[in-house]
């Protein structure tokens, strides 16, 4: 897990290997306000996402175990209203 980088450090960022999501959480309550991400070899999907970690910036990197050998990069783009689950099939999603 992961806090975000505000200075309230208001998320929280949970790997969650077993649905292959990011949980993000409300610190105060520990509510999941939203997930993204799906089970896959796609950018923004996952193969066993385990180690999770947000830069100076806010950006999230996640590890993966596994055959899925590989760090996703997540940019930062501020706070804003959001779906409650951001899962990606079907969409189009941008990871680096």
């Amino acid at each position: 897990m992961a806090f975000s980088k505000d200075p309230n450090q208001t998320y929280i960022y949970v790997a969650n290997g077993v649905n292959e999501k990011i949980n993000v959480l409300l610190r105060s309550s520990m509510e999941i306000v939203t997930s993204f991400g799906d089970g896959g070899r796609l950018p923004g999907e996952f193969f066993g996402c385990h180690n999770i970690a947000v830069d100076s910036k806010g950006n999230l990197y996640v590890a993966e175990t596994y055959q899925g050998a590989r760090v996703q990069r997540f940019l930062y783009k501020g706070v804003g209203p959001v779906e409650r689950d951001q899962g990606c099939r079907g969409r189009s999603t941008k990871a680096t």
